[in-house]
């Protein structure tokens, strides 16, 4: 007999906005429109990063007629995300100098089932100590933060250590004023010290946004970064008070939100036509996160791999962007000039996707990461994803500046054919703003083993390792960032008239998640006749409705499948 189930997929942020919000980077199953006359005829995406691949082919496949450009100014596709398999005795492993893990999220699990790298895909469950310990460093020792509810003696420890100082605030949350009027934004630093605690958000919360943003939550929008936090601040004039009052007013009992409505018109859409394998959502809400065999790169290879085999992709490598304009003479096409200087072209286009920066928009920060590997697979004194190093260490603690180190050994296993011990150290990020200059490979490696040496007390020397800088890497989101995204779309639908769309990790979300569903979203704008529309594809943030409260559950994916009981 034929049954329906519904299995429910927790999603990961949509945008990023508060600490991986609800709903978030969900994304959604395409339904493929039919192509009619009035398809364009040429597209162009500028970038082949994640969310330009990611365009490119959510594109193709609702415009298959179409020929589609991707402009990459390096020789490969993949952008920040690079995996390196390296030999050891025994076997190999694999280093990532980018993005490791993934969350659930629902459109890059369809991205993932659509590519049939559905078997490639390694899981950490929640129940595995790389999902349950996460650790927080302060100020001289780890400090295993709770996954779930905690018992006397951990939070006996935590109190122990100092971390929590401050943590009485969250009682008073509720009694303190509500931030006056005109207040148009504050960073999250000055959000928590004015709502809970300066402590809090020094010991523990800046830690977080390390291993995020590399970011200073001194500087950081907590109007976007914590969105959920400022609205349910400005809605009820408090942010914990207001969470729980939302759930006293709730009509059914159920639990609510606080969304955004074009989120929920989102949700509705992501509900209506994404499709994932019943098999591959229960192991993904099984999951705390995931990656693939091979590494992460290997989602950028399948994406590049699958898109050329439609025969209307072009990819065009070593092939920087010099400009785009509206063209003259040309009624509504961009004009899009790349190349070297030896060998540039000059093409118009019906509709430009960019994933390429504005400098006026965003700073950025520049992170090394050293990946290290030891034959000893007993190296770690404890199990778990790695642990975090927040603002408030002093500098004798952390003079190379490091971010956190992650137990790549522990977070996520079946990517290694060789026993061992691996870790991956991140350093720099605001930290290092304003360096003229950064250290090299070798300065790398000795500041790397030296975090590890003080934190963890590994003195044994790697027999492999690997030292990446990736200079301007993560966009940082400062105070005021919504109202210049505000003012950033309204230039560009007044000089592109909807033919130049922007996705990317500087309007989206930093994350990969964050990227993809970005990518889906422009796509899906381009449906039917939304091509010749006046989208510039930041219609989230030129939407000035007031956030709702809704059911939590209608923002949450759920499978809906039939399948044969009798099995």
């Amino acid at each position: 007999m034929l049954v329906r189930r519904h299995v429910p997929l927790l999603e990961s942020t949509l945008r990023a906005r508060p600490l991986r919000m609800l709903l978030a980077s969900q994304c959604n199953r395409l339904r493929y429109s039919s192509t009619s006359a009035a398809h364009p005829e040429r597209i162009a995406v500028l970038g082949g990063g994640i969310a330009g691949l990611s365009s490119a082919y959510f594109a193709s496949k609702e415009f298959p007629n179409t020929k589609i450009t991707v402009y990459e100014s390096g020789k490969e596709t993949g952008g920040w995300i690079k995996s390196k398999r390296v030999q050891v005795p025994g076997g190999d492993v694999n280093f990532e100098t980018g993005p490791r893990t993934l969350r659930n999220a629902s459109v890059t699990a369809h991205l993932i089932q659509e590519l049939g790298l559905v078997d490639e895909v390694v899981y950490t469950k929640k129940s595995e100590p790389g999902a349950k310990n996460r650790f927080v460093y302060y100020p001289d020792r780890l400090n295993r933060l709770p996954s779930a509810a905690p018992t006397f003696s951990e939070t006996f420890a935590l109190w122990r250590s100092g971390i929590l100082s401050g943590a009485m605030g969250m009682i008073k949350e509720p009694l303190q004023p509500k931030r006056p009027a005109l207040l148009s934004d504050e960073t999250v630093g000055s959000f928590l010290a004015r709502r809970v605690d300066e402590r809090i958000a020094n010991n523990i919360i800046s830690a977080v946004f390390h291993g995020i943003y590399a970011g200073d939550i001194w500087q950081l929008s907590a109007k976007t970064l914590l969105s959920m936090a400022w609205q349910l601040e400005g809605k009820y004039g408090t942010a914990l008070g207001g969470f729980l009052r939302m759930q006293n007013e709730s009509p059914t009992g159920a639990m609510q939100a606080i969304a955004h409505p074009y989120d929920i018109q989102a949700a509705k859409d992501i509900q209506n036509e994404i499709d994932i394998d019943l098999e591959f959502a229960e192991k993904l809400l099984d999951a705390s996160v995931f990656s693939f065999k091979g590494g992460m790169q290997t989602l950028a290879r399948g994406l590049q791999d699958a898109m050329e085999k439609t025969g209307n992709i072009e990819f065009r490598a070593n092939s920087p962007v010099s400009s785009f304009k509206m063209a003259e003479g040309a009624e509504k096409k961009v004009e899009i000039i790349a190349g070297s200087d030896s060998n540039k072209t000059t093409e118009n286009y019906d509709v430009v996707i960019s994933t390429l920066r504005n400098a006026e928009l965003t700073p950025y920060v520049t992170v090394m990461t050293v990946n290290l590997y030891f034959e000893n697979p007993n190296l770690l004194p404890v199990e778990g994803f790695g642990y975090l190093i927040p603002q408030s260490i002093p500098f004798d603690q952390n003079p190379e500046r490091a971010l956190g180190v992650i137990f790549d050994s522990s977070a996520i296993k079946g990517q290694d054919t060789a026993p061992g011990t691996k870790l991956t150290v991140m350093m720099g990020g605001h930290w290092w703003n304003g360096f003229e200059g950064y250290p090299d490979e070798e300065e790398g490696l000795a500041m790397a083993r030296s975090v590890i040496e003080r934190h963890l007390g590994i003195k044994e020397a790697p027999i492999a390792h690997y030292v990446n800088l990736s200079k301007d890497c993560i966009p940082q989101y400062t105070l005021g960032y919504e109202e210049r995204l505000k003012s950033f779309a309204s230039s560009l639908q007044d000089e592109f008239k909807g033919r130049l769309r922007v996705v990317g990790n500087q309007f989206n979300g930093v994350g990969v998640n964050d990227c993809i569903t970005g990518a889906w979203q422009i796509a899906r704008g381009l449906r039917g006749d939304g091509w010749k529309g006046n989208s510039c594809g930041l219609d989230r943030v030129q939407d000035s409705r007031p956030w709702s409260v809704v059911d939590a559950r209608s923002m949450t994916y759920k499978k809906i499948v039939q399948e044969d009981e009798s099995k």
